[in-house]
């Protein structure tokens, strides 16, 4: 059936019934009441919408691309959902995939998703990229980088602002306890780093001088690197350190079994930090200190500097930091 078709048959106009095939609704406030009738009138005679023909005509597929490095890591599970509800409610559907790190897999899931002729895309790099290429007689694909600032992206990047809230996160370690290490992984990546400046400004504020030899850092970021940099803290120092953060939740978890293994139990007076969060955290036993990313702020900024683009408005290296959250067990600081 046609849009005519549809409007006719529901009472509706056409202009209606195309703002809601088109999941757009919200955006031009229809009624729910209008919507249901006409989603159901579609549902119960079985209608597909095709909207291959239209995007041919109009030269847009209404389709953003998600390139993320693990779609299993909590931050980005979130920032995912927080982007779907955006795109669903403007009409767009989101198309997900993961780069697993891997740079080589990350150029194939950009191609294929370009060769889908995407109008936008988000992507977290796990390595610096090159320009975005033209496909398929289109003049641009809008892109926004997330995450992971590598210098030079000639894209506006939406990011944390990891070195302060890592200060803050290791000023109350160290506030607290006196004595802290880091847990780092994958160090080579932009945010890693930055919250590596964040816990060495906390260091000097506390007047320690032996900042750098407290980070221990690994090449991967897994529950296995976790284990391996406190058996190798443990070792270094002699015991388990009266507190820790470590830079993501795979590495604190890992962080956890070593010390587990050791000790048996986990001291009761240990202070934990870690970056991100996960609702587990807050039935441990101990103090968790935890510096979360507003994956919601985040989605927002991606989103409005994406849909900008795809409006036509020329894109620019910009740098948009959304500021950091400090929790601990279940309750903001």
């Amino acid at each position: 059936m046609t849009l005519d078709e549809i409007a006719a048959a529901t009472g509706f106009s056409r202009t209606t019934v195309r703002f809601v095939v088109n999941g757009q609704a919200e955006r031009y406030r229809i009624k729910a009441k209008t919507r249901e009738q006409i989603e159901r009138f579609i549902s119960e005679h079985g209608i597909v919408i095709d909207r291959t023909a239209r995007s041919l005509r109009l030269k847009r597929s209404d389709a953003v691309g998600l390139v993320l490095p693990d779609l299993a890591n909590p931050f980005f599970a979130h920032l995912t959902a927080a982007l779907e509800d955006l795109c669903h409610a403007a009409g767009l559907v989101l198309l997900t995939t993961s780069s697993h790190d891997d740079p080589a897999g990350e150029a194939r899931a950009v191609a294929r998703l370009l060769e889908r002729g995407v109008d936008g895309m988000v992507i977290a790099p796990c390595s610096p990229m090159t320009a975005i290429p033209m496909t398929g007689g289109r003049k641009s694909c809008a892109v926004v980088i997330a995450d992971r600032a590598f210098p030079g992206q000639p894209y506006p990047m939406v990011v944390t602002d990891n070195e302060a809230v890592g200060r803050r996160l290791a000023d109350i370690l160290l506030s607290e306890r006196g004595d802290a290490v880091f847990l780092a992984a994958s160090r080579w990546l932009p945010s890693i780093e930055e919250r590596i400046r964040g816990f060495l400004a906390a260091c000097a504020a506390h007047r320690l001088d032996d900042a750098e030899s407290r980070i221990f850092s690994s090449n991967t970021d897994d529950v296995a690197a976790g284990k391996h940099l406190m058996e190798e803290v443990i070792t270094r120092r002699g015991g388990p350190p009266a507190a820790f953060v470590c830079s993501s939740l795979l590495v604190f978890e890992g962080a956890l079994q070593a010390i587990g293994a050791q000790t048996g139990r986990l001291p009761s007076d240990l202070l934990l930090g870690t970056f991100d969060h996960h609702p587990l955290l807050d039935f441990l036993p101990n103090r968790v200190v935890s510096a979360r990313q507003d994956e919601v702020a985040i989605a927002a900024a991606i989103f409005h500097s994406l849909t900008e683009q795809m409006r036509g408005k020329p894109a620019h290296a910009e740098r948009l930091v959304i500021d950091g959250r400090i929790w601990s067990n279940g309750h903001p600081l």
